[in-house]
């Protein structure tokens, strides 16, 4: 039997909620020619077996066993075991477009290049409503410098990982694996897009992002806000490593003053709900530190993911015993 031409990766953790209408998606798909992998992340609730009744009547649907070790691990997972010469990476709460892998794979193949990307639409979970993304992007193959200036930009080409398809080799041959952290996506497709000669771009929207409560964006408490910064210093050490940061500055300083006014935000918030001030201007002054640090010339990249130098702190005052 021939290998598959795509191989579908979908993480599964407490998704029960949404995993059916998901998966059920992924199989009625009009391009056919595919394996699903499903990779269980020690998930505690039932979604394995709303899983299972998939692979049992569809051989595409196999099961991945692995230890909890969050997305990023078993979008890893998923690579090593995956079999496609394109892989996409699909959330298991998002849903797709009936055509999503027959045009992403067309747009790869007939324009024969490395990575594809399509619109997406934000759906609020159990009310029916579906809201595109304003993107500016038409049809069009553009060349890799061209695009990561985009992407880095955070423009309409945006980090996400789940509404491209890319050439599984593109991970494989280059070594490139999602670093164990939140905004794994900034500091993964800029690296990934890179090493691809060329990404074609739909107009169409295949692509569902379910919006629920709990996303990373409307919970952004320090963690999440230092990880945010330092996937745009990993952006920044992976563009020096290629020494490029002449061409890309105007785009990293673009995108890391876009950082800072988000972090602004967010360390005010926490600081608001927590009733607990007595940090916050040691916070901000931090993400004032932090956003020179990226932008600065006399940055020195290393051969490893980078570490921030300083950490914004979580507010909160300890409960007495």
């Amino acid at each position: 039997m021939s290998e598959p031409k795509i191989s579908v990766i979908v993480p599964i953790y407490n998704v029960e909620k949404y995993i059916d209408k998901c998966l059920k998606t992924i199989q009625y798909q009009t391009f056919t020619d595919f394996e699903v992998l499903l990779i269980n992340d020690e998930t505690p609730d039932k979604s394995m077996e709303i899983a299972k009744k998939y692979c049992d009547s569809d051989e595409r649907f196999k099961i991945f066993n692995k230890k909890n070790g969050g997305l990023s691990d078993a979008r890893n997972y998923g690579i090593a075991h995956a079999k496609g010469e394109y892989i996409v990476f699909i959330d298991s709460d998002d849903y797709l477009h009936k055509d999503y892998l027959y045009v992403l794979y067309h747009e790869c193949v007939d324009n024969d290049a490395d990575m594809s990307y399509c619109r997406f639409k934000y759906s609020y979970f159990n009310t029916g409503i579906t809201c595109p993304m304003p993107i500016n992007a038409g049809k069009e193959v553009m060349k890799t410098r061209d695009a990561l200036n985009i992407l880095i930009r955070d423009n309409y080409l945006r980090s996400y990982a789940w509404n491209k398809m890319y050439k599984r080799s593109l991970f494989t041959d280059n070594h490139i694996a999602y670093p164990i952290m939140y905004f794994e996506d900034i500091a993964t497709s800029g690296r990934v897009l890179y090493h691809a000669n060329k990404i074609a771009i739909s107009d169409r929207y295949l692509y569902y992002y379910v919006k629920r409560f709990g996303s990373i964006m409307s919970t952004m408490d320090a963690r999440k806000i230092n990880d945010y910064i330092r996937s745009v210093l990993i952006v920044r050490n992976h563009i020096q490593q290629q020494g490029l940061y002449e061409y890309y500055q105007k785009s990293i300083f673009s995108f890391a003053t876009k950082m800072r006014l988000v972090n602004i935000y967010s360390i005010i918030r926490q600081h608001v709900i927590h009733f607990d001030f007595r940090k916050m201007g040691y916070n901000l002054k931090t993400n004032r530190l932090l956003f020179e640090y990226i932008t600065s010339d006399d940055y020195q990249s290393i051969n490893d993911f980078p570490e921030i130098p300083y950490k914004i702190h979580q507010p909160g005052r300890q409960k007495k015993k």
